[in-house]
């Protein structure tokens, strides 16, 4: 089986609606966080993880306008910022999305471009967090601590941990300005893998229902079979920086709409 419809696996890819994609390589990683990572939560048992398939994933969460263009209609709260990344969408409304994605002319730009076996999806909960570490083994892809200059988040560490987002002040500083809700994406330095917003803006959602990590399955590893609740990554502004670690986790039901929570869109190849 070719690399793409040309017989290569190109690194980078722009669709038709400005959406922009790098190639993510399979690897080995450790996934979850070590016991000694400072304010981690019982859930993040660390396993090392394998993904066997090449993936893309967008440098960006999917904006306010790249959702317009395909949906219809613009679902989000903050509506005043260029290029804000679309919130207050459900795991189902993403769903949605990415079934328009692949129909008609989204679908043949891909495939003529990459090969009949690709499709547009949201990534693994695996997915995302190797994306997110790219390569580091720290908090955050950036180092082991915030300095409240490397995201879109809310208060730094010191308060309580208790997981809340919705208590975290939904207070962020950028460039010594103190805004209450989401900015333009890309305003941050991008991870060694060169995607942007890892950490804070929105939650985005994962393709995975959320559940204990299951020790036995650390190749190309997804979620449970059965559950309400699919698992978001990476924080949000609403979120203490402390929860916008790589290791994070956030468990919403499906239908859960908060101006807290996105996308970001991957390519998978069908097998």
């Amino acid at each position: 089986m070719s690399d793409g419809a040309n017989g290569r696996t190109p690194e980078r890819w722009a669709n038709s609606l400005g959406m922009q994609f790098l190639a993510v390589r399979p690897g080995t990683f450790e996934m979850g966080s070590p016991r000694t990572e400072p304010r981690r939560f019982a859930d993040e048992t660390p396993r090392r993880t394998t993904l066997t398939q090449l993936f893309y994933l967008s440098v960006f969460p999917t904006t306010q306008a790249e959702w317009r263009a395909v949906v219809g209609s613009n679902p989000s709260k903050n509506r005043g910022v260029k290029r804000a990344p679309v919130e207050r969408v459900s795991w189902i409304d993403c769903v949605d999305f990415i079934e328009k994605l692949n129909s008609d002319e989204y679908l043949l730009e891909l495939t003529t471009f990459l090969g009949p076996e690709w499709r547009y999806g949201l990534p693994t909960e695996a997915q995302w967090e190797f994306a997110c570490r790219a390569g580091t083994t720290t908090a955050y892809s950036f180092g082991a601590c915030a300095t409240g200059s490397e995201g879109a988040f809310g208060r730094l560490s010191g308060g309580s941990n208790d997981g809340n987002e919705e208590e975290s002040g939904g207070r962020r500083r950028v460039a010594n300005v103190v805004a209450e809700t989401t900015c333009e994406v890309g305003l941050f330095a991008p991870n060694p893998w060169g995607f942007c917003d890892m950490h804070g803006n929105v939650c985005e959602w994962t393709a995975d229902r959320y559940g204990e990590y299951d020790p036995t399955r650390n190749v190309d590893p997804t979620g449970p079979a059965s559950g309400a609740e699919r698992v978001a990554k990476g924080g949000s502004w609403r979120s203490p920086a402390e929860n916008c670690r790589s290791a994070s986790r956030f468990n919403f039901l499906a239908t859960y709409r908060g101006d807290n929570c996105g996308l970001r869109v991957g390519i998978f190849r069908q097998v």
